[in-house]
């Protein structure tokens, strides 16, 4: 591991205050036998050398190995050796005192084709993410954590989310959107809805995209060509996720319930609201469940993380959210350490002076209980003392 500058002992504890949350940040293991240490010893032999924990690609051109590779930031690979993510000194330097994050959200990118190997799978990646980098790289406490679950186990993935329930840094559960057909609103998923509602804890989503089955949505006209298509097309499962989520009454089975869209963009959300709206107006006999436009379901219960940003004109961009007026909804995000990074220092003009602040770091304090103070890391004091 690569270190900051001081050991542990020296480590000064001043504190600074919380300006910037981000709420998408993606650690890696070091390697598969580090996660394989965390896996229940008589699951090792079934999950790996069967490939259910990684699959393929053979519709696509690019390779498992060109995407993990080509999707990171060229910066990003730990001076000591090793993957980018994998390092939480390293990390540590380029996005909190770099890039002037004061605490980020952990999303580990995991999945499997076979319900009990994700669920297995996943709970391996929860107690490595819990030792690792929520506990012996976690000093300074500005790193929290997801609950990583599988959508295939709702039963089993409850559980899971009570295992976990009342671990300090654990911020969030985390699923994947891609449901072999079943739609966010489904009961399927109630059981995920009331243990992370019951313990006030947010359910965020974030897409993955390396196995044959997530080739959702499908086109009309087949399936895309490249992984690119793929990427580009993603924010129409959000967009059918949403609609599930507010027509199939999930809010209402669970008032408690906030559900975050991580990496999926936002701004096709007014014109999904507004459509949402007119269809409940004009239809509304056919959703008696549905008490309240459905456009006040979505501010009440959903959040949409900013990343990525469209890179269009600066004014335009902005007026373009005043108009949206969703605010109390975004999240700041930058997706480190990928090569699609927005850095803060560059979103923050794009957002309208009057949200930058519950973007940039409120929203996410609010939804997550986060502190307003963090520990400054050696080195950031010197520029937190001169700001």
């Amino acid at each position: 591991m690569t270190t900051i500058e001081r050991p542990r002992s020296e480590i000064v504890t001043e504190e600074i205050a919380v300006t910037i949350v981000d709420t998408d940040v993606h650690p890696l293991p070091a390697s598969t036998e580090v996660i394989k240490s965390y896996a229940p010893p008589e699951w090792v032999d079934r999950i790996w050398p069967t490939g259910n924990a990684r699959t393929p690609l053979p519709h696509f051109y690019d390779t498992p190995e060109a995407f993990k590779t080509s999707s990171m930031r060229v910066d990003s690979m730990p001076p000591s050796g090793g993957f980018a993510g994998t390092d939480p000194e390293f990390a540590a330097k380029q996005l909190l005192l770099d890039a002037g994050v004061s605490i980020a959200v952990l999303e580990p990118m995991c999945d499997a084709k076979l319900p009990q190997a994700e669920h297995i799978l996943k709970s391996a990646h929860n107690d490595w993410l819990a030792d690792v980098w929520l506990d012996k790289n976690n000093w300074h406490g500005r790193w929290r954590g997801a609950i990583s679950v599988s959508a295939q186990t709702p039963i089993e993935s409850g559980r899971e989310i009570e295992r976990w329930a009342g671990h300090p840094y654990m911020a969030e559960v985390l699923i994947t959107p891609q449901t072999r057909g079943i739609p966010f609103g489904n009961p399927h998923f109630d059981p995920i809805y009331e243990a992370a509602a019951r313990n006030g804890l947010p359910v965020a989503t974030h897409l993955m995209g390396q196995t044959p089955f997530e080739l959702i949505p499908h086109y009309p006209v087949g399936n895309p060509a490249h992984w690119h298509d793929f990427f580009a097309s993603w924010p129409l499962l959000y967009v059918s996720h949403l609609m599930s989520l507010v027509f199939d009454g999930a809010f209402d089975r669970h008032p408690g319930l906030r559900v975050v869209f991580v990496e999926g963009g936002f701004t096709w959300a007014m014109p999904v609201m507004s459509r949402m709206d007119r269809i409940w107006e004009q239809r509304r006999s056919d959703l008696p469940h549905v008490r309240r436009r459905p456009s006040d379901y979505v501010r009440d219960h959903v959040y949409f993380t900013t990343q990525p940003l469209e890179d269009v004109e600066v004014g335009i961009f902005r007026e373009y959210m005043e108009m949206m007026d969703l605010g109390d909804n975004l999240m700041f995000s930058t997706d480190y350490p990928h090569w699609s990074f927005d850095s803060p220092a560059w979103a923050v003009h794009r957002f309208p002076a009057d949200q930058r602040e519950r973007i940039m770091r409120g929203n996410a304090k609010t939804l997550y209980g986060l502190p307003e103070t963090v520990k400054a890391l050696p080195d950031e004091r010197t520029t937190a003392a001169s700001q």
